[in-house]
């Protein structure tokens, strides 16, 4: 994936919930509570590097 897809790809998670939300649940590396996994999916939404971080690193596995 190129550097531009990349960046694309985490703008469209960023702008809906729904797919940020089961792209995170499909590859969080833990079991999370509703609440755990919430949080996770607010703070990577408004956070751009973390989101970018937690991308690249699950397209990797």
């Amino acid at each position: 994936m190129s550097e531009k897809e990349l960046d694309e790809f985490i703008s469209e998670l960023q702008n809906n919930n729904v797919e940020l939300y089961s792209f995170v649940a499909e590859n969080v590396s833990e079991d999370l509570s509703d609440d755990e996994m919430d949080a996770l999916v607010s703070d990577l939404e408004s956070d751009y590097l973390s989101l970018r971080e937690f991308v690249i690193s699950a397209l990797e596995e």
